[in-house]
């Protein structure tokens, strides 16, 4: 059985967060980017297109949005997918399910079809969702050929960075380099495919601190700086912010990989982030249901004899710590800017709450400092575009 497979016989809790995003990030996007043009919709490694159990896979959810933005846009939705098996299933749950959406299916690499895919976008806002099973991207194509459109009608990225395949990878490549007679065939074949991923070399500096093959820990946190790194990269000498998001099988384990969306505009950093926060609520849920289906010690987020979870109570117990913890980011940006507009610093505004908060959490904390005399913006209408300062 190949992961692939494995992966689609239930919907984890970390593709919870992810799907969560697709339901509703697409729409804000054509809605926020059409503006009369057409809208372009691509998964790039679709899968198949539902789980086992039913649940829609992102070819069905990316299908959805198109049908729903084609009331008010020109809409395309093109899925790339190689494997045959997986192939043949999304074309079936898309004619059946898929809904009366314009469509295009692509057998065969994404390198092989991004020229067709380009050349049918010229001119439309892009969409681009790219959830590679581990390192299956070319650095040189997400930069120059999808980044490196022209800035307008503009483009956007998600893309899902497997930290649990980098660091198996790279620390399985260090460790085998300390061996008398260096690496082996295949060795230097998943050494090469990492480069061809991260644009370089430059990975292998980081992972020089691990030398233990059973050193997890250790393997995932240079995993991240490395994610961390190759984000710096893709955006370097662009208009480019990226957008991340780790995301976590339960709270206290490490990240299973990062989501990061790839924008040009702060008004997508600020959407998109309130799209995390909705979508972080769903991602409570499914780890405690998660729990519960394997019979684990249930978490603190149950509530005694009442139901397993229950997202309004959840909400209401968080949402004071979410917006206290904004408030605080809030007056250190004052400190750290002097003044400055929520919307160019979108990630640094919601800090650690990342995924957990989202829009009114932030609309209540900027209400809470002007109340207390701390800043000028009343946190009224679009307030994340008006300059925050102090009176």
């Amino acid at each position: 059985m190949s992961a692939n497979d494995e992966f689609f016989r239930s919907k984890k809790a970390a593709a919870v967060l992810k799907h969560g995003i697709l339901k509703r990030y697409p729409v804000v996007f054509a809605s926020k980017t059409g503006q009369g043009n057409p809208i372009v919709f691509l998964d790039g490694y679709a899968g198949r297109g539902e789980y086992e159990g039913g649940e829609p896979g992102s070819p069905l959810l990316l299908s959805r949005c198109a049908e729903f933005v084609q009331g008010f846009r020109d809409v395309l939705a093109f899925f790339v997918e190689q494997d045959p098996d997986s192939y043949a299933n999304l074309e079936q749950v898309l004619r059946e399910k898929g809904g009366p959406v314009h469509r295009e299916l692509r057998q065969g690499s994404l390198d092989q079809h991004l020229p067709e895919l380009l050349a049918r976008a010229k001119g439309a806002s892009l969409f681009a969702f790219l959830d590679p099973f581990g390192p299956a991207l070319d650095f040189d194509l997400i930069r120059t050929r999808l980044l490196g459109r022209p800035s307008w009608p503009p483009t956007e990225v998600l893309l899902h960075f497997s930290v649990s395949a980098v660091a198996r990878m790279g620390r399985a490549v260090q460790v085998a380099g300390q061996r008398p007679g260096g690496l082996s065939g295949s060795e230097q074949k998943t050494a090469a495919r990492l480069d061809r991923f991260l644009g370089g070399a430059w990975w292998r500096g980081y992972f020089a601190q691990v030398s233990d093959a059973q050193d997890d820990e250790r393997a995932t946190d240079v995993a991240l700086r490395v994610a961390d790194r190759y984000a710096r990269n893709l955006t370097e000498g662009s208009d480019y912010q990226a957008v991340r998001m780790p995301v976590r099988p339960r709270p206290g384990l490490a990240p299973k990989y990062v989501l990061t969306l790839f924008t040009r505009h702060g008004e997508g950093a600020w959407h998109f982030a309130d799209t995390l926060g909705k979508a972080g609520v769903e991602w409570e849920e499914a780890w405690v249901r998660e729990q519960l289906r394997r019979s684990d010690h249930l978490a603190d987020t149950l509530f005694g004899d009442g139901p397993v979870f229950d997202g309004e109570q959840y909400k209401a117990e968080n949402a004071p710590r979410w917006s206290g913890t904004i408030e605080r980011n809030l007056v250190t940006m004052l400190d750290r800017h002097g003044s400055y507009k929520i919307v160019d610093h979108v990630p640094e505004v919601y800090g650690e709450v990342l995924g957990q908060a989202w829009a009114p959490h932030v609309r209540q904390a900027v209400k809470a400092l002007y109340r207390q005399g701390q800043i000028t913006c009343p946190g009224t209408g679009d307030f994340w575009k008006e300059v925050v300062w102090r009176p």
